[in-house]
């Protein structure tokens, strides 16, 4: 599904959901992103290293776990 075939809402919801989400965001979802695909860890990876990075200079002592 394209961008422009989403229908546009001119509702906006405080709660995150199908009627507050803009067309691209809801178009980026259509991509399933699986644990095992490579470009999923690397994307999870760079999250990781980045919060370690901001946290402290000591970024080989320590790591970061993402949680849902």
């Amino acid at each position: 599904m394209e961008v422009n075939q989403l229908p546009d809402n001119p509702y906006l919801l405080l709660t995150p959901g199908p009627l507050s989400t803009s067309k691209t965001v809801k178009a980026t979802m259509l991509r399933d992103w699986c644990t095992w695909d490579d470009d999923y860890k690397d994307l999870v990876e760079e999250v990781r290293s980045g919060l370690v990075r901001l946290a402290t200079r000591k970024t080989e002592a320590y790591t970061t776990v993402l949680m849902q």
